[in-house]
């Protein structure tokens, strides 16, 4: 066989360097079973001393040797060293691994020369054994352990889809793609197609009659990936859709049916409705007589000053005072019960959608003579009182409701009273323009607060300037809604310490010139 070498010196000793350098153990055996050459490396891995092939290097005493070591396991030695003797007879390639008494594995790959002998390569391969050893058992316990991992996993996913079928709702879930993943039993009741096309993983595009309605978010909501909408679907139940985004991407939606939850709803709204109008009208009607309470302590107190003061007019002149001044004084005393009657039915026929007015019931009657009639009612109650009136520029008849005027008069002229000192000149005057019939109650009481002149037309307010002198803090607001009820109103000028000026404004087109009744004007001075 052709080979290159450079130096014809080396080539003297060429075997031997390579024999002696190798790793691996190389023999060679004769066709005679005579060992012609070992080296040092196959000695080492059969344990067999030079100084035994120097004694004797024939293949069946080195086989026996060996065999008597235990180098081919338990039995007779020479019967062993024989058997393996007569397998070397027969020149064929042979490999055989081999466990040493000392542990090692050896591994002999036995090449035929044709007759001439064979070579014997030996390999130490207990390492190689050893990591082959410790890699099967490393992918056997991989192997149970991914066993065991999709065992669980399989009862998970088992448990996970006995749950997901166990609920009421619907659920469906989509990965990054769109493509259909999982559906429970609910959602395939409701769309029987998603079986079919949970086999195929099918786009969410090919599930023919489902979709899933797209929430509307505003820009705030913009950053948030979960959306809640309610859709009625083709069942004809309404269903809340919840919708959010998966680990992978994907999505997962659930539909609650709230049909039942939205009719309840309606329901209970109705009720809250009714218990609602049931709560308003309890406290219209609360309001009501709380304003009837209010109202008569406040209105009656005038009509019963009338009558007490005619009254004890009368005890003290009795057999006295001429026929014509009796017939006057209990004429003002029935005056005064009739207005009393008058607030008593006007307030009883309140109705709970009324309760923040009266409604006017005019006509044409004497408009001058009865404001004149209030200013002398009132000067004769109290005995300390000061009224001056000046009422010619208004007209004698007017068209308007004289109780609601009477009462409207009358609160202004008893505050005006109330709030000054004894015999304080109270001065009533009256004025008639293009536009308004003007009538002017001026006082020089203790006056209001400019603060508060804004709230004093309130209900139940007083000025600061009022307190310590008994008032419920209505005459005002009455006063003001009566005028509204003649598209007329009311206007005050005032200033602490020096009095208040309250004018009334009735349109002008109340007043009525047609008619003429010869009533002489009357003045009074206490």
């Amino acid at each position: 066989m052709p080979y290159y070498i450079g130096d014809s010196d080396l080539e003297k000793h060429l075997l031997s360097f390579l024999m002696q350098s190798a790793h691996q153990g190389m023999s060679l055996v004769s066709n005679e079973m005579e060992v012609v050459f070992i080296n040092k490396a196959a000695c080492d891995m059969l344990g067999l001393p030079i100084e035994v092939l120097e004694e004797n290097p024939s293949l069946e005493f080195l086989l026996r040797y060996l065999a008597e070591r235990g180098v081919y396991g338990p039995g007779d030695p020479e019967k062993l060293a024989q058997e393996v003797l007569e397998t070397a007879r027969q020149f064929n390639p042979i490999e055989i691994e081999r466990e040493q008494p000392d542990g090692r594995i050896i591994r002999m790959q036995r090449t035929p020369l044709g007759h001439s002998g064979f070579v014997t390569i030996y390999s130490d391969i207990t390492d190689q054994r050893t990591y082959e050893a410790n890699l099967e058992a490393t992918q056997y316990e991989l192997e149970m352990k991914l066993e065991h991992s999709l065992d669980e996993v399989n009862y998970h996913r088992d448990l996970l889809v006995n749950a997901m079928d166990a609920v009421d709702d619907g659920l469906i879930v989509f990965d990054e793609n769109d493509h259909l993943v999982l559906a429970n039993k609910r959602m395939q009741d409701l769309y029987p197609s998603l079986k079919r096309h949970l086999v195929q993983n099918s786009h969410i595009d090919c599930i023919e009659g489902f979709s899933i309605p797209e929430s509307q978010r505003s820009e705030d909501d913009a950053t948030n990936l979960f959306s809640s909408s309610e859709h009625k679907l083709h069942d004809d139940n309404w269903y809340r859709i919840n919708q959010s985004p998966t680990v992978n991407g994907g999505r997962i939606a659930i539909f609650s049916d709230v049909s039942v939850y939205k009719d309840q709803t309606h329901k209970l709204q109705d009720h809250t409705n009714q218990l609602v109008k049931l709560l308003q009208k309890e406290i219209n009607l609360s309001e009501t007589q709380r304003e009837f309470v209010s109202m008569a302590s406040h209105e009656f107190k005038t009509p019963l000053a009338i009558i007490d003061s005619n009254a004890q007019r009368i005890q003290r002149k009795i057999g006295e005072i001429p026929n014509e001044r009796l017939r006057e004084r209990i004429g003002n005393i029935r005056d005064s019960v009739q207005r009393m009657q008058y607030l008593i039915n006007r307030f009883m026929d309140f109705s709970t959608d009324e309760i923040t007015g009266l409604k006017v019931e005019a006509k044409r009657q004497p408009f001058r003579g009865a404001l004149e009639k209030l200013c002398i009612s009132h000067l004769e109650m109290g005995e300390d009182c000061n009224i001056v009136w000046d009422l010619d520029a208004l007209p004698q008849f007017a068209h308007f409701d004289q109780n609601m005027l009477d009462q409207c008069v009358s609160n202004i002229l008893s505050n005006a009273i109330k709030y000054s000192e004894p015999m304080a000149p109270i001065t009533v005057t009256g004025e008639r323009t293009d536009r308004y019939l003007k009538i002017r109650v001026a006082d020089q009481g203790v006056g209001i607060p400019k603060s508060e002149m804004s709230k004093i037309f309130n209900k139940y307010y007083r000025a600061s300037t009022s307190s310590g002198i008994a008032g419920t803090g209505i005459g005002l607001n009455f006063a003001q809604m009566a005028l509204k009820e003649h598209d007329g109103h009311i206007e005050v000028e005032s200033e602490v310490g020096k009095g208040s000026c309250f004018t009334i404004f009735l349109p002008a087109k109340l007043a009525i010139d047609d008619q003429d009744e010869s009533t002489a004007p009357v003045r009074a001075v206490s």
